[in-house]
């Protein structure tokens, strides 16, 4: 079976990293091990993208960039998958105009594959009627290094930017908790502090082998779809502290803490309170869960798991057209 796996044209500089490619590259390499045929584009020119599935008889494609739905419906010659990443997806009132024209048409997409079941349920409330179907985001965990102990201090790894609020976290645990931040700089507002270090950017392999180190990952976002650096930091024994729209599809652990999207915009004395409370209190478990973590996102987000539902999604979609 030949498939085609589509992005919207990242070329991320290096040593930076694209959280879509790399998921999309993991995919490949999964399902190329099982014997199927894969191509990934990525091209910022939808219609010579087009053109070539087309050329290339693909028994299935799978968009992964909402800039090309409308086109991919009106060109593309068979019937097609589409995911969104779009950090906001789930709030509507922070919807860029682009994207709200954009959506009727995501709604004509003739498959959808939802990142997660609250996913699922805004295009079924839309009126979505085509196939739909949920496939959790996942990760390679052998390719993580793994340390028994962490040192005890937290990270927020990502894209320093205002939808993520690290100026935000940085300045209400400036002082109380060391915390290192990792990633593209891009809030002029953020500022380091006594325990609050900014060390620029990691590689893909600087965070498969550096994370471990680490006891907490904080990611106490305003607006995610299913964060790929969760997933990371579970599979090198990190807690995680995380915002309600960067919990999708996790469950009830201990070495999970989920916190409102507004706690650090509504930054009360007692915001401020829980929000140091509960990082210290994960870093403090750490030590003990370390290998549960591990053990719980392999049995849940390893691609050696998921890939069989993402077959059996191949199959019905298939089946539901043809």
């Amino acid at each position: 079976m030949k498939i085609a796996l589509v992005a919207g044209g990242y070329i991320p500089a290096p040593p930076l990293s694209n959280s879509i490619l790399t998921l999309m590259q993991e995919y490949k390499y999964f399902l190329d091990n099982l014997g199927y045929e894969v191509d990934i584009f990525n091209d910022k020119n939808v219609n010579e993208v087009i053109d070539k599935i087309n050329k290339n008889n693909y028994d299935f494609v799978h968009l992964h960039a909402y800039q090309f739905v409308s086109q991919f419906n009106q060109s593309l010659k068979q019937k097609y998958c589409f995911s969104c990443h779009n950090g906001y997806f789930l709030k509507k009132d922070k919807w860029e105009e682009d994207f709200k024209q954009g959506f009727q048409h995501y709604l004509n997409a003739p498959g959808i594959i939802a990142l997660s079941h609250p996913t699922k349920d805004v295009f079924l409330q839309a009126g979505y009627s085509g196939y739909i179907s949920t496939q959790v985001n996942g990760i390679d965990t052998q390719k993580f290094d793994f340390k028994d102990q962490g040192n005890n201090k937290a990270i927020c790894l990502g894209w320093i930017q205002p939808r993520k609020q690290q100026k935000l976290l940085a300045e209400i645990i400036n002082g109380k908790i060391a915390i290192d931040f990792v990633g593209p700089l891009d809030d002029p507002d953020f500022v380091e502090g006594s325990t609050t270090k900014y060390l620029g950017v990691w590689s893909l392999k600087d965070v498969y082998s550096h994370l471990t180190n680490y006891s907490c990952l904080v990611l106490i976002s305003d607006g995610e779809v299913a964060p790929l650096v969760v997933l990371e930091a579970m599979a090198a024994g990190l807690c995680v502290v995380v915002s309600e729209s960067a919990s999708a599809n996790l469950h009830s652990k201990d070495f999970i803490r989920v916190l409102p999207d507004d706690i650090l915009t509504n930054a009360t004395a007692e915001n401020q309170k829980i929000v140091c409370d509960t990082i210290t209190d994960l870093i403090d478990k750490n030590r003990f869960l370390r290998q549960e973590i591990v053990e719980y996102v392999r049995g849940n987000f390893d691609f050696s798991q998921i890939i069989k539902t993402y077959i059996q999604i191949i199959d019905e979609f298939i089946k539901f057209y043809y």
